[in-house]
This record gives structure tokens, sequence and C-alpha cells, in this order.
């Protein structure tokens, strides 16, 4: 089966899903439902929940490469915002990828790789935007925003809102970490060759695709 070559890859970290266990290979793989609620950030909130934890709801096809045994395998997947996992469905149960080195998944027009936050040993999966030591990658997270304590005495939408939020970061010997915003700051993570040319073709570093351009030359 094209999930037997993935098995040093796959396990589950879907805490708040039910959970059950599987054999395959000599491997022991845990599993959800493909019922998985988003834990919500207030106990004491009651209305409802809008939104999505995941870049897209629905399930789409991914190509999920693993260097680490030279295979490639294509299956349908999708991204969690909340817990940085690319999550795999198989048949009827969801499977967490673990963001081990050598793998990458190509999801939604997006390559995904795993990455370390800095001083941080807990990998996750974020979104390449340039590859390499130095490279550039897209963060990705989850927040609720809470509708307001006194929402239905006022007439208001009593709904919790999850946003997904994304920011800029860059790679270095210590893991990734988040982008600069001041031009000066941004100077002291580049080389000086990197700053000329940039000034002589006028690339902004407020421009998510002049910054591509930027950490491209390097």
């Amino acid at each position: 089966m094209k999930y037997t070559t993935l098995l040093f890859a796959l396990a589950i970290n879907l805490g708040y899903a039910q959970v059950g266990n599987t054999y395959e290979e000599g491997a022991e793989l845990q599993t959800g439902t493909i019922s998985n609620p988003f834990l919500r950030a207030s106990t004491n909130s009651t209305g409802e929940v809008e939104g999505s934890e995941f870049l897209n709801e629905e399930w789409e096809q991914a190509t999920v490469i693993d260097l680490n045994i030279n295979k490639k395998v294509r299956l349908l997947a999708r991204f969690n915002a909340y817990t940085k996992e690319i999550e795999l469905l198989k048949e009827k149960s969801i499977i967490a990828l673990i963001p081990a080195k050598g793998v990458s998944v190509m999801l939604g027009g997006k390559t995904f790789i795993p990455a370390k936050l800095k001083n941080s040993t807990h990998p996750i999966f974020v979104e390449q935007l340039v590859a390499g030591p130095n490279g550039l990658y897209k963060y990705y997270d989850a927040k609720i925003v809470q509708a307001a304590s006194d929402a239905t005495l006022l007439n208001l939408e009593n709904k919790d809102k999850i946003v997904i939020t994304e920011k800029l970061y860059y790679g270095d010997t210590d893991g990734i970490q988040k982008l600069p915003s001041k031009r000066k700051s941004m100077e002291s993570i580049l080389a000086p060759e990197i700053l000329k040319a940039a000034k002589k073709e006028k690339l902004s570093f407020k421009k998510e695709a002049d910054l591509i351009r930027v950490f491209g030359m390097q």
C-alpha cells in the first residue's frame, strides 16, 4: 500500500479526537477519527465558533516526499494552522505527519517543510518560500478572537472567531525566527552584496514578493 512507504514519518498528535491503535508492517500508529474539534480558547465562552483552523478545510491532493527512504506518494491532506501539522486522511482516520528532516509536502500550491523555531526543540511545518540554510519561510498560526462577554445583552453576534495569521520567518544556524520589521535590523542579517543588489533593483523589504527575490540571491 502507498502508506507503507511512509511508516517512518507517520504518527498522531491529535489530542482532542478519539484515539485508537492500528498496526502496519510491525509499526504501531495512533489514529484519530474524522471528527477533530478545535480546542476553544475559553471554557467560559458559550457562543459558537466561526471559521476554521485549516488553510483549506477540504481535503486536497498532496505530494509527500521523504528523502530518507527516497519515496514520493500522493494522498489527501490538509494543513492545520493551530497544530502546525500536515494531516493525512486514510480511509476514515486522520494521521498527522511527523515533521522529520528530509520530509516535504506539496499541498495547495505551497511547499511545507519541517523547521524548528529558534530556542525550540519541537519541529513544526512551515511554508518554504526560499530554500537554503538562510531561507525564507511563512509561519502560520490560528488564534481565537473571543466574542464580547456581554454580546447577547448588546444584541451582538455571540460567536468566537478563528483567525489564521501568517508571518515571515528566516532561517539561521539556530533555527528559524521572525523576520525583523525594521530596515536596519534587516540589513544586519543580509550580506553587503545582497543589500547592494536589492538597492540597485529597488526591492522593498516590506513586500513579500520582493523579499523572496532578495533571499533568493543568497
